[in-house]
């Protein structure tokens, strides 16, 4: 005789102890989540004692945004998310209430939620975690940045802060581009939003170039000091053309050009658009694909302009290697430079011939550029371990200013390599160098190895942008810009996936015998 088992009453005894442990480390996490966002509160309620109503509600949305994209597993949303705030409302949000470092912190809040939900589901879920191919370049220079801060002439705690947001901010994404590009549908959706983004970036812009100084200045705290300067040593971005004070438009970015660094991004992943869509669909990429030309070119900047030109002669070179396959891709080329002309005809005619004067300086006038990459030599000389941590570029305010000296002059951040060797010293500038040259040894032969035309070409257009962002830091520090420094990442670990992880064999099967490969993040 036996007798059945005694089950427990209430609602945990009908609960099988695996579900129950997955249950709680759910609530676990939710509760981690929730617990950023009520410690912001209680310091804001401490700090400020009579507090705006609408900042409140503006606190507590943001806060519930935060949870969502910590809890969220669905990071191609999520990552959406941070490109639409990047590309279209972090200028408005940071010029146009002139709060600089606290506007600042929204994208790092944004990263840091995402990659920190991440990271904490990996905990929960006891998963095996295989690090991605190239992960020792990447975690070196981690590691390096990490040692700066020990650097003697890195001065205090906010520099090492601001020095580590400088040269880390964007790094997450490397680890996202490996876990999400794994489809052709990816890499549309992908150069669907870049698309989408430069074709507002460029209307935005060349609305702005139409403006006087005065009328831009207008628009927010922010954008008068982006017009006329700060009393800080912040040069205008202003130039005069027939006698005409005129401005250079930062479209919905934080900068001057903004607009044309996201319409390089976008450019050449509008042509793989316009190769491999139908008919139907070919319209509305072709106002993308005009969209971003328009970006660059009434962002005024001519390092814009010139990378542009690199990505389309790199994206075109690459396309050869599809062989007699490559027809629609250059006639969709061909066919986008051919109504360029009469777009830029009228975009000229509506803005003025003396709006795009700055362009006529574009190989003329006295190479600073080449000045300061001269000098790197002497500097590793001299520093070999670099100025010390947030002591140049966009971190050089933070915490207050320094003025670093060499032999009784100041360094130079004017290129992305003066930039790392200030920052990260020689060893920094060999690391990054050295990356590069992995992902173009890696790319260039692998692309051969493709055999899905589409996809071929979609990593192309990728590839295309990284050259041109590596040319591009010879005369600017493109890292840091928030178009060049996420993208460039998140096209590292792309190239991680699909020329040295994974992706590699599932790339070279005919196309015949290859399922779609979809992410499953």
């Amino acid at each position: 005789m036996s007798t059945a088992p005694v089950r427990l009453s209430g609602p945990i005894g009908g609960i099988h102890p695996v579900v129950l442990n997955r249950r709680i480390r759910e609530l676990l996490l939710i509760g981690a989540s929730a617990a950023i966002p009520l410690a912001l509160a209680l310091g804001i309620s401490v700090g400020v004692p009579n507090p705006n109503l609408l900042l409140f509600v503006a606190f507590i949305v943001g806060g519930l945004g935060i949870v969502a994209l910590m809890v969220s597993p669905r990071h191609a949303a999520t990552l959406t998310v941070v490109a639409l705030y990047l590309g279209l409302l972090e200028g408005p949000v940071k010029l146009g209430s002139g709060g600089h470092a606290s506007a600042s912190v929204v994208r790092d809040v944004l990263i840091f939620s995402i990659s920190l939900g991440a990271i904490l589901r990996l905990i929960v879920r006891r998963e095996r975690v295989s690090l991605p191919a190239l992960s020792p370049w990447v975690l070196a220079f981690v590691a390096l940045v990490v040692i700066e801060a020990f650097n003697p002439n890195t001065h205090g705690m906010l520099k090492i802060l601001g020095g580590f947001r400088q040269q880390l901010e964007w790094v997450p994404f490397f680890f996202f581009g490996y876990l999400l590009m794994r489809s052709k549908q990816r890499f549309r959706r992908l150069f669907l939003l870049l698309g989408v983004l430069a074709l507002a970036n460029g209307l935005v812009s060349s609305y702005q170039t139409r403006l006087s100084p005065g009328q831009l200045a207008s628009w927010g705290p922010g954008y008068r000091e982006l017009v006329f300067g700060t009393a800080g040593g912040l040069d205008g971005r202003t130039y005069s053309s027939e006698g005409v004070a005129r401005v250079r438009p930062p479209a919905l970015g934080t900068d001057a050009g903004s607009g044309g660094g996201i319409g390089v991004v976008a450019l050449t992943g509008t042509f793989v658009l316009l190769a491999s869509g139908r008919l139907r669909r070919r319209w509305p990429v072709l106002l993308l694909a005009l969209g971003a030309l328009i970006a660059v070119a009434t962002g005024l900047g001519r390092l814009q302009l010139v990378g542009a030109v690199i990505a389309i002669i790199t994206f075109a070179a690459l396309s050869l290697t599809a062989g007699r396959r490559v027809t629609r891709p250059l006639a969709a080329l061909l066919g986008v430079m051919v109504l360029a002309i009469p777009a830029g005809l009228l975009v000229v005619s509506l803005e003025g011939s003396g709006t795009f004067s700055r362009y006529a300086t574009v190989t003329s006038g006295k190479d600073t550029k080449t000045t300061s990459l001269a000098h790197i030599p002497t500097q590793v000389t001299k520093a070999p371990f670099g100025v010390g941590l947030g002591t140049v570029g966009a971190a050089a305010g933070f915490g207050g200013t320094q003025k670093n000296l060499l032999e009784g002059h100041g360094v130079s951040a004017e290129t992305e390599y003066n930039l790392l060797v200030d920052e990260l010293g020689l060893p920094g500038l060999l690391l990054w160098i050295g990356f590069t040259l992995r992902l173009i040894t890696l790319v260039v032969p692998g692309l051969r190895r493709v055999r899905d035309v589409e996809l071929r070409l979609s990593l192309a257009a990728v590839f295309s942008s990284i050259v041109a962002f590596t040319i591009m830091g010879l005369s600017g520090p493109t890292m840091t810009s928030a178009a060049f420094g996420p993208f460039f990442w998140f096209a590292a670990g792309t190239f991680a996936y699909w020329f040295a992880g994974p992706g590699r064999k599932l790339a070279q099967r005919p196309v015949e015998a290859k399922r779609p490969i979809e992410a499953t993040a």
